[in-house]
C-alpha cells in the first residue's frame, strides 16, 4: 500500500509539474499611423478603450467621454496646444514627461503616442 501510495504522489507531482505554464502576453500591435490624423475614428477610440474608465463625467478631468472630449481637451489650451504636441500636457501625460504616466495601467506603445502627437501636431482638429 505504501508503494502504490508514493506512486501516486510521484505521479501528481509529474502530472502538475507537466501542466504548469503561463501563457506569454503578445506584443502590442503597432498602429498603422494615417496620412490624416482624424479624431474621431483613430483618436477617440484610444480614449475609448484605455481612458474612459476614469476620465468621465463627473470623475477625473478631462472629461474623455466621445460627446465632450473634444472641447475638453482643446478649450483654452489646457490639454492640447494645436500644432505644438511637446508644449501639450496631454503629451507630458502620455510620455511621464514631469506628470504621471497616463493612462495608469502602463504607458503607451510609442506608435499610440505618436499618432496622438501627430494629431495634435497637424492642428489638433476635430475631423
Amino acid at each position: 500500500m505504501k508503494k502504490i501510495f508514493q506512486y501516486l504522489m510521484m505521479l501528481t507531482v509529474i502530472l502538475m509539474a507537466t501542466s504548469c505554464y503561463y501563457d506569454e502576453m503578445p506584443p502590442e500591435a503597432e498602429i498603422v499611423i494615417p496620412e490624416v490624423v482624424s479624431y474621431s475614428k483613430d483618436i477617440q477610440p484610444l480614449w475609448d478603450q484605455d481612458c474612459v474608465s476614469c476620465h468621465k463625467t463627473g470623475a477625473t478631468a478631462p472629461d474623455l467621454i466621445t460627446a465632450n472630449s473634444y472641447l475638453a481637451l482643446t478649450k483654452n489650451n489646457k490639454y492640447v496646444i494645436p500644432g505644438n504636441a511637446a508644449a501639450s500636457s496631454l503629451h507630458k501625460s502620455l510620455v511621464g514627461d514631469g506628470a504621471a504616466i497616463m493612462p495608469t495601467a502602463g504607458k503607451w506603445s510609442d506608435s499610440k503616442i505618436a499618432l496622438v502627437d501627430k494629431w495634435i501636431n497637424n492642428g489638433a482638429l476635430n475631423n
